[in-house]
């Protein structure tokens, strides 16, 4: 197939990107700049997603297109909404592909009990606006003709990129190194490695029904508390709880994201899509 992703400059992006050209599929990359890096044998395509208008030229010449880019600001439920509306409407009654990156933060706390793609939706305002982009999806697969799949991570790392080096990384106070983490670290994170979530990807390009939502995230989610020792103790640093509040005012909506204590479940996605994570832990990772 001749596959179009947004964003492969991201961490999801590229890391679906390279998948899918490991598959033997042609891939075309969205990127904001020509000097912006896209993985090897991807076609590189320079453009303003906040202007839907100009992928439809290409939009004709792809049999599916791949959502992965994000503003990651305020502005990115303009910039979902309007991109998707645009593809639905290229993409009307020719039975192509579209595959959008939601996010396990919709479906907010889960407790004990693993979230499935059925639990409730309960997001945090950063992301609101994300239930009603997937009911567009769901209608256009019910009523336009369009091959529609929803794909909700959790969140990503490897390779040192994604939110999790960020919310970790070692400060100066004082004469200290600090790792610091929002609350009192106990809130666990549903995670996975983005090669791994490539993979999953690519396999849903393939096999996923129309219509369909999968949870991209490894079964054992990790205590934040846990990886903050891990990552102090790479580097001689203490650990120590950031007030919320305070944090607010570096992270402001973000911070309530990153407080959700949440674990899920990829049952479904391995036994209708064959998907087996492999790669190393979030833990491993950060020793390394």
């Amino acid at each position: 197939m001749r596959v179009l992703v947004t964003g492969v400059s991201g961490t999801i992006g590229d890391a679906v990107a390279r998948a899918l050209v490991a598959d033997g599929h042609a891939v075309v990359g969205t990127v904001t700049a020509a000097d912006r890096p896209a993985p090897e044998k991807v076609e590189p395509l320079v453009v303003d997603l906040f202007d839907p208008s100009t992928l439809v030229p290409e939009l004709a010449n792809v049999d599916a297109f791949i959502h992965t880019a994000s503003s990651n600001d305020e502005r990115s439920g303009e910039l979902d909404s309007g991109l998707i509306a645009a593809v639905l409407d290229a993409f009307e009654n020719t039975g192509k592909t579209l595959i959008y990156s939601s996010g396990l933060w919709l479906h907010g706390s889960t407790g004990d009990t693993p979230a499935t793609e059925d639990s409730p939706l309960d997001p945090p305002l950063v992301v609101s606006w994300r239930p009603a982009v997937e009911q567009q999806l769901t209608d256009a697969a019910a009523t336009r003709g369009v091959r529609t799949i929803r794909i909700r991570p959790g969140l990503v790392y490897g390779g040192g990129r994604g939110y999790v080096p960020m919310l970790l990384a070692p400060q100066t106070i004082g004469d200290e190194a600090v790792v610091r983490h929002f609350g009192d670290g106990s809130n666990r994170w549903s995670v996975v490695h983005a090669d791994d979530l490539g993979e999953l990807y690519a396999l849903a390009l393939t096999s996923a029904p129309s219509g369909s939502v999968y949870l991209g995230t490894v079964d054992e989610s990790v205590r934040v508390r846990d990886a903050a020792r891990v990552v102090a103790e790479r580097n001689n640093a203490r650990v120590e709880s950031w007030d919320p509040q305070d944090a607010r005012q570096y992270w402001s909506v973000m911070v309530d994201a990153f407080l959700l204590d949440q674990v899920a479940t990829s049952e479904k996605a391995r036994k209708e899509l064959g998907w087996s994570p492999s790669r190393p832990g979030l833990l491993a990772e950060l020793a390394r």
